[in-house]
């Protein structure tokens, strides 16, 4: 199973004035001392990037002025009854598998014998052909022959 690398950004008005933090979720078991580093951004959002596997993660930020914070862009909340806050959630989907490349598969066809009625039609056709002019060479030749009985 791969991994795939989510940013997390902490909009600058969420930050209110704290310069860094740590993003701490289900993937570093809410531990401060593997809490991921918070960088400030030059707008004074803080961003976080993750390799997260697929799945679904709760999540929150620790701000350096003491506050526990929401990322206000998360697409839903879970409630923690222990606690009494919502944590964020973030769903991973799973990467889409990559397509197979195409095999070749060698098939051994049997051969058949051309049917030999298929040659014969060229040859009727060369016959006809070369038939016909003596025809009207022929018929040429009678015309000449009353011709000069007139």
């Amino acid at each position: 199973m791969s991994s795939k690398k989510i940013d997390f950004l902490l909009p600058a008005d969420v930050a209110a004035g704290a310069t860094s933090g740590i993003l701490l979720g289900d993937f570093n078991n809410w531990d401060s001392n593997k809490g991921v580093a918070l960088k400030q951004q030059k707008d004074g959002s803080l961003k976080a990037s993750v390799s997260l596997q697929s799945g679904s993660y709760e999540y929150r930020y620790l701000l350096n002025d003491g506050r526990w914070v929401n990322d206000t862009q998360a697409s839903k909340y879970s409630y923690n009854s222990e606690f009494s806050v919502e944590n964020c959630v973030i769903e991973v989907a799973a990467e889409a598998a990559a397509p197979k490349t195409a095999t070749t598969k060698t098939v051994k066809a049997k051969a058949t014998p051309e049917p030999v009625a298929e040659k014969a039609p060229a040859k009727v056709a060369k016959a006809k052909v070369a038939a016909e002019p003596k025809v009207e060479t022929k018929a040429k030749a009678t015309k000449t022959t009353k011709a000069k009985k007139a």
